[in-house]
């Protein structure tokens, strides 16, 4: 009986076990995960191009052009961003406060040519600048789309969710602010 009692009271200490909590610690475990890509937006958008033509060649090198793309748009935050003065420790309870959200990304999943005419005989090659113009505005209007839709707004939200979730599989309290929501910049 006596040997059961003392391997209960060794078994139970060593269930107990604490390790303290520091600063320095959970800046470290944080940074880790670089970034914390918190909301995706996905959207199609139609690209119409037009391309005026020279008189001197009869318009000939004029061109047109409709474009359907997809892409997407990464926001979140940047946990290298984080400082020792944004984590503090009082008593047993973690207080983060949070980087500025940002775009992360602007990516441009796919670009299908649904029309392209060049002059009014189409016997000119296309000019294969139009292309990347068309991406250049492809990705702009992606961006706009998601910042219209308030992209940085969700993403701030879903990112300090995301953190109080993550400490809570830990069973650490902790308190989350989010920094001053930034203006949604478009290309």
């Amino acid at each position: 009986m006596y040997f059961y009692t003392q391997y209960q009271a060794l078994s139970t200490a060593a269930k107990t076990v604490h390790h303290p909590v520091s600063r320095e610690s959970i800046i470290t475990q944080i940074q880790r995960l670089n970034r914390l890509e918190s909301t995706a937006f996905y959207i199609d958008t139609i690209i119409k191009t037009e391309k005026q033509g020279k008189w001197y060649l009869l318009w000939q090198d004029a061109q047109t052009g409709l474009f359907m793309a997809k892409g997407r748009v990464l926001a979140g935050v940047d946990l290298d961003k984080l400082k020792p003065e944004n984590v503090q420790v009082v008593d047993d309870t973690v207080i983060i406060s949070m980087p500025q959200v940002e775009i992360l990304s602007v990516n441009l999943d796919n670009l299908d040519v649904y029309d392209i005419k060049t002059g009014s005989l189409g016997l000119t090659p296309v000019d294969k600048s139009v292309f990347q113009e068309v991406q250049n505005k492809a990705k702009t209007q992606i961006l706009d789309s998601a910042c219209r839709a308030d992209i940085l707004k969700y993403a701030q939200a879903q990112a300090q969710t995301q953190l109080e979730t993550l400490f809570a599989l830990t069973q650490t309290k902790v308190s989350v602010y989010p920094a001053a929501l930034p203006s949604c910049k478009t290309a």
